[in-house]
């Protein structure tokens, strides 16, 4: 019998080409409009405190791949567009992506207010008249960068927390479902909005926006259901190891299937003996999965679900992955 680490994380090298219109998650490059660099100090007290230790370049956040500018600016703020002062500013970020599902951006706030209003929203444009704009709320989808006095909540939901750097500093991500009609046109651009009015003492909220990635995959990634492990035992009568998985539904509001876990990362040697499938669409392609929420079948608000994975390891390699759920958007992961 053997135990193994039930849940390793591993960064993901993502070598990022030409747009096109395969099936996938795809970053876009924003590194011709970022406007300031992780370590600038500006007026007003503006700066990002560490700056020198935010990243850069490729990164896989909660299987999600980003291209954040690695320079010389690495992100565009909301301050420096206004000029350090009051007003509303926006970005329109190119995108020409045929098909988009979902989007997710790496976007925090300078000197956040809580809601319930609105200083900054995000827009998505199709090419045949498709857009939706979805606002963020301070303490509900968008928060500081810095873990200060300011906005210092998400909702673990449509937003969660991906990067830190252990002194107090932190990247959120957002997942935005775009409406069907995306589905069927191309998403011509993204549009960051920010009415902040640093400077006159009303509100704050200006936009930290280092990346952007969207998704042509008719599946999405599932931010409130929590995943939880025991450790995988060697079966000798089976010659198979096996791992019980929990995943529980920790929104408000019942989740239907199918949903998708994803084993990204799992060692080349090592098979998963039970899958139902392999990604076509999420990165790493290939990586299996299983269905334990089949269509068709509600998951409850708080409530768990369990169900076991078997692995073949031959060569007696580590078992180890980098777990992702997924839900349907009427096809697989």
């Amino acid at each position: 019998m053997r135990g193994n680490s039930q849940f390793a994380c591993s960064a993901l090298a993502i070598a990022f080409t030409a747009v096109t219109a395969c099936a996938g998650e795809i970053p876009i490059d924003m590194s011709a409009l970022a406007n300031e660099p992780w370590t600038y100090v500006g007026p007003n007290d503006f700066l990002i405190i560490n700056g020198s230790t935010f990243p850069a370049g490729a990164h896989n956040f909660g299987g999600v791949p980003f291209a954040i500018p690695t320079g010389p600016n690495n992100y565009w703020a909301g301050a420096a567009a206004a000029n350090f002062g009051p007003g509303t500013v926006s970005l329109t970020i190119p995108v020409g992506v045929y098909g988009v599902t979902s989007a997710f951006t790496l976007l925090n706030s300078m000197w956040g207010w809580a809601g319930p209003n609105a200083y900054l929203f995000v827009t998505f444009s199709g090419s045949d008249g498709a857009t939706a704009t979805v606002p963020l709320v301070g303490n509900v989808s968008v928060r500081d960068y810095n873990n200060d006095g300011n906005t210092n909540e998400i909702d673990n939901t449509s937003t969660v927390q991906v990067w830190d750097n252990g002194l107090g500093q932190r990247l959120d991500r957002q997942e935005y479902l775009l409406p069907a009609a995306f589905a069927s046109q191309t998403l011509t651009s993204v549009t960051i909005t920010d009415t902040g009015n640093e400077g006159n003492g009303t509100n704050g909220s200006r936009a930290v926006l280092a990346a952007l990635t969207v998704s042509n995959c008719r599946a999405y990634v599932t931010e409130y259901i929590a995943a939880s492990a025991g450790p995988i035992v060697y079966y000798p009568s089976l010659k198979l190891y096996a791992q019980q998985v929990s995943l529980k539904n920790t929104s408000t509001v019942a989740k239907a299937g199918p949903l998708f876990f994803i084993l990204e990362d799992l060692p080349a040697s090592v098979t998963l003996v039970n899958r139902s499938g392999a990604t076509a669409c999420f990165a790493p392609i290939g990586s299996p999965y299983v269905v334990p929420l089949p269509e068709g079948s509600l998951l409850a608000p708080n409530t768990s679900l369990e169900f076991w994975l078997e692995f073949s390891d031959p060569i007696g390699a580590a078992i180890s992955y980098t777990p992702l759920t997924a839900g349907g958007l009427g096809g697989a992961p």
